[in-house]
């Protein structure tokens, strides 16, 4: 079990951002080594709830692989439109299927009015 950083961890001085991973139990459990908050998830309620509940702590980043976030897309995208938390999706370890950069090409299309992507 690794340790997890908040707004308040200090580590040479430096006031450290909050961040954390939600997915598959098997997959996210590697980023406590790096100090990382993870949230396993096993489905789309499960996500959302974690999702949600990150937000209102203030977390300032969080990543979330591909699987939960394909079936959250829309929670996604609309959430990336209203907070200041960084949603980011990432690659599990069956490889890219994209979904990152469609959600950040629909998000960019949004804030700006065209796709610029």
């Amino acid at each position: 079990m690794g340790f997890h950083l908040n707004r308040s961890a200090k580590i040479w001085g430096t006031c450290m951002s909050s961040i954390a991973v939600i997915g598959k139990s098997d997959i996210v459990s590697v980023f406590s080594a790096f100090g990382v908050s993870v949230y396993p998830v096993d489905n789309s309620e499960d996500a959302v709830s974690k999702l949600n509940e990150l937000i209102s702590h203030n977390t300032d980043i969080v990543f979330i692989t591909e699987e939960p976030a394909s079936q959250i897309r829309d929670v996604i995208f609309d959430l990336n439109l209203k907070i200041q938390t960084s949603i980011t999706v990432i690659p599990d370890h069956k490889g890219s299927k994209g979904l990152a950069t469609s959600i950040i090409k629909d998000t960019v299309k949004e804030a700006v009015g065209m796709d610029i992507i």
